[in-house]
């Protein structure tokens, strides 16, 4: 407030009043980050996504890394399917292309219990499709409210997606994002609940940078665990860099040909071993 105290206190009054109102005008007509995504996934064609998640642990250093690049389609009922592409993931290059109720798999090395002729495989089952950045589930408007409503530090930042972008940047906790989201996983695909509860105090940090129309542009997070309840020494660095690019592109996505689709019972496994 000191840059106002030079001149007389009617200009100060009228000057502050001036600013509030601006202030206040400017952001009752900002976007709401979290209704404009929700408005977005409410079928307004798709979004395309690459990331990189990365672990790191041991004094060594020891790390992996993996590459994916997503399609996603937008209907009347959210995310309605997504097309998934990694480039570096143990065993090999593979692909998923995932509906609602069904699942395709496809790998560039072919399992031998795929039958001659068939290179995907069919799972029939429901599945949740959301948009996420490392811990935190990024589609859910609970929770990026919830995250957004952590940020410390907010300020000008560099172009994405053709687009001027916003920086946000903060730290949640495991406990809180799991209070959201009951289907976080912490350790070894457990909950942060009973001999995990410890895990529920973890620190989250993470970025966001918006669009001038509010959209997610980038999402960066960065989290911190020990191997185990018992053994908090050690531990793994997990962090991941997620980028949004082309909302609103028309997506469509289509099942892979009939002809090459394997369902569950045309699998021939080998009664060896």
């Amino acid at each position: 407030m000191g840059r106002w105290t030079i001149g007389p206190a009617l200009a100060l009054t009228a000057s502050i009043s001036v600013s509030v109102i601006g202030t206040h005008a400017e952001a009752a007509s900002r976007p709401d980050p979290v209704a404009v995504l929700k408005r977005q996934l409410n079928g307004h064609g798709g979004v395309r996504e690459s990331s990189v998640y990365r672990i790191v642990w041991g004094p060594k250093k020891d790390h992996v890394t993996s590459r994916s690049r997503a399609v996603y389609e937008f209907g009347s009922r959210g995310i309605m399917a997504m097309d998934l592409r990694y480039s570096k993931f143990s065993p090999g290059d593979s692909r998923s292309i995932v509906f609602q109720d069904r699942a395709y798999g496809w790998e560039r090395d072919h399992p031998d219990y795929l039958p001659l002729g068939k290179s995907w495989i069919l799972e029939t089952k429901k599945n949740d499709l959301y948009l996420a950045c490392g811990q935190i589930r990024l589609s859910d408007p609970a929770t990026l409210r919830h995250v957004l409503a952590t940020t410390a530090v907010k300020r000008p930042a560099g172009v994405y997606d053709g687009t001027r972008t916003t920086l946000y940047e903060g730290s949640t906790t495991i406990g809180e994002l799991y209070r959201l989201n009951p289907r976080l996983q912490v350790g070894d695909f457990e909950k942060p609940v009973g001999q995990y509860a410890s895990y529920s105090k973890l620190p989250v940090k993470w970025r966001l940078w918006l669009g001038t129309d509010q959209l997610i542009r980038r999402c960066q997070t960065r989290y911190d665990e020990p191997d185990s309840p018992w053994n908090v020494k050690d531990r793994s660095l997990k962090t991941a860099d997620v980028r949004f690019s082309g909302w609103g592109d028309p997506i469509d996505i289509k099942p892979p040909p009939a002809e090459l689709v394997a369902t569950r019972d045309e699998l021939v496994f080998s009664d060896e071993g």
